[in-house]
């Protein structure tokens, strides 16, 4: 089975759980995602199968989006309400207009310091297993690219417990998207602390809800503790949800529950009709990601020069090429999506840069 599901992924899964669960639900053993999503984070997590697992690599450098909600007047361990906290500050000085002005001053490029929460690696060991340790190591910052970034809900005073009485803006995904409750035994990891505790539910915040469109690499939780810093009184991300991945948005997601029954039906279908198929809008083509590159079609005498990933010329294309692309989505001569190849000017040829054939063909 070759292809990308679009799925949304729900609070307490870790991105490798969804791996696992959608080999169960499909069948295919061959599937990855295209870049982690933490546990305690839901959103848009499009998976690659078969072929198209190939593609893994180029979605994970795409842009993303995401809409958070911004907790000040708290600083915690983890830079997100999964951690202890370490500071409360206070936030009655803090003005409306001195948090749009400070939440805008992170458009563009931006310095980060990756939390020790995370996923990224020091000497083959994740930052993530250390801060369970209770270690915290040197962290060099890395320069990250923020497209936008704007407010979409009303600033809002009140106490750490009262987060349901916070809603964003009606256009906002977080309020068509409620927050999920904790999920099952078993479905949720070390990230199972909640800073809104009886202890700590009297301490006054600020909530505001953040729409974030930027670059890979990008940590949403760290811009909001860096927000909290620059204000003067600590903050946190308490709710995460990822609307867009590359060409992925969360309306066309489909959740791991409905995938089930999208492909129990698939399955009964195929079983009485061998050309049963899928919903269209359930497994995409891999070509789908790339549609800003122009398309190029092989002349049927040469399918075979494409199908074993071989150096192709102008005159292998049914197109008149007068001026050659960077790169190119190619397709056989059915029209069929095979690879992308790129353009090399000094030999005046095509090389394959990524190739999206089966071992069967």
């Amino acid at each position: 089975m070759d292809g990308i599901i679009n799925v949304y992924k729900e609070k307490g899964y870790t991105s490798h759980d969804v791996v696992a669960r959608l080999r169960g639900i499909t069948g295919e053993r061959h599937i990855g995602h295209t870049g982690t999503l933490d546990p305690a984070a839901a959103g848009v997590l499009p998976m690659c199968l078969g072929t198209a697992t190939k593609a893994c690599e180029l979605l994970t450098d795409k842009g993303k989006e995401y809409e958070t909600v911004l907790l000040l007047g708290v600083e915690t361990n983890s830079e997100d309400a999964t951690g202890e906290i370490v500071s409360v500050g206070d936030i009655s000085n803090v003005t409306e207009d001195k948090i749009l002005e400070v939440v805008k001053s992170f458009e563009g490029d931006i310095s980060q310091v990756p939390p020790m929460f995370s996923a990224t690696r020091t000497n083959g060991v994740r930052y993530y297993d250390l801060a369970r340790q209770g270690i915290s190591i040197e962290r060099e910052a890395k320069q990250v690219h923020i497209n936008s970034i704007e407010i979409i809900s009303k600033i809002s005073r009140g106490l750490l417990s009262e987060k349901d009485k916070f809603t964003p803006n009606g256009d906002s995904m977080l309020a068509r998207f409620t927050e999920e409750e904790d999920p099952e035994e078993g479905r949720w990891h070390w990230e199972n602390n909640d800073i809104r505790k009886d202890e700590n539910k009297d301490i006054p915040v600020i909530r505001v809800a953040l729409r974030i469109s930027c670059e890979k690499g990008t940590y949403i939780r760290t811009i909001c503790a860096d927000i909290g810093k620059k204000l003067g009184c600590g903050g946190c991300m308490e709710r995460l949800l990822r609307t867009r991945s590359g060409e992925f948005s969360i309306e066309d997601s489909h959740s791991l529950a409905e995938l089930e029954k999208l492909f129990e039906k698939y399955n009964a279908d195929k079983s009485n009709d061998e050309s049963a198929t899928l919903p269209k809008n359930v497994l995409i083509s891999a070509d789908k990601c790339f549609m800003e590159y122009p398309a190029l079609h092989c002349k049927e005498k040469f399918d075979s020069v494409l199908n074993n990933g071989n150096l192709m010329r102008m005159r292998h294309f049914k197109e008149y090429i007068e001026v050659a692309d960077p790169i190119n989505r190619v397709y056989d001569s059915k029209n069929e999506f095979k690879a992308l190849y790129e353009w090399v000017e000094n030999r005046k040829l095509y090389k394959p840069v990524k190739v999206f054939i089966s071992i069967k063909e």
